[in-house]
């Protein structure tokens, strides 16, 4: 069985050290070969746009992992248009991979207890497996125990590492990530009010920020990014 990939998607609006931090993590929990950063283009639960453009998200991801050889940025959601599904991006990795690599998709607990809502959610599990980050300050995750998963998951839900390395797809494996008290709302709010977004992000990522003028404005694009419609 070949190594496992892992594979990381949001809205990365803007990347920070908290993202950096759980593909870190999530990589060294899971053996992986390397994670993939998954750039949403028009995620379709939020209904609304992202606040910079993909093709800037995209460049800020770039930025950020450079000499990271672990990490790598997929442009494929951002470039696809209409809403981006996850299975969609799912069932490419899928065919592109082949049917035996395990993938690795990453999901924190706020999104997946909401998985039934996806699009196509049944799908999802036959198409790779899922690993669900728990911050360990997440005392509502911990009180709810097995009902933080939605019961008809609860059959692939494992505790071993060795039934990710041995199948390809199918299996949930919660793991604890570092709580970090960095979120993309509060880096807006920092570069709108004028104030340093330095060591909350890397300083690539700052300067770009700095030096486009992104973030500076609470409105968003006037119009939306043409592969996020």
């Amino acid at each position: 069985m070949a190594s496992p990939l892992g594979l990381f998607g949001g809205t990365f609006d803007p990347v920070h050290f908290g993202h950096l931090r759980l593909a870190a993590e999530m990589r060294e929990a899971f053996r992986l070969e390397r994670v993939v950063f998954l750039p949403a283009g028009h995620p379709w639960q939020r209904g609304r746009d992202t606040w910079a453009a993909g093709a800037e998200r995209v460049r800020l991801l770039e930025l950020a992992i450079a000499g990271e050889p672990a990490f790598a940025v997929d442009d494929r959601e951002v470039r696809r248009p209409g809403p981006t599904y996850t299975v969609d991006t799912l069932s490419e990795f899928r065919r592109e991979a082949g049917p035996d690599v395990p993938l690795v998709f990453l999901c924190g607990t706020d999104a997946f207890a909401r998985v039934e809502t996806w699009h196509r959610w049944e799908s999802l599990f036959g198409l790779a497996h899922f690993a669900v980050a728990v911050r360990a300050d997440d005392a509502d995750w911990h009180a709810r125990g097995p009902g933080a998963i939605p019961r008809a998951l609860w059959p692939r839900v494992t505790m071993s590492l060795k039934d990710l390395a041995s199948a390809p797809a199918g299996r949930i494996m919660t793991f604890a990530m570092t709580p970090l008290a960095i979120s993309s709302t509060a880096l807006r709010g920092l570069v709108q009010a004028g104030s340093t977004i330095r060591y909350l992000t890397p300083d690539p990522v700052a300067d770009y920020i700095r030096d486009h003028g992104l973030y500076a404005t609470d409105t968003r694009p006037l119009s939306p990014d043409p592969a996020s419609r």
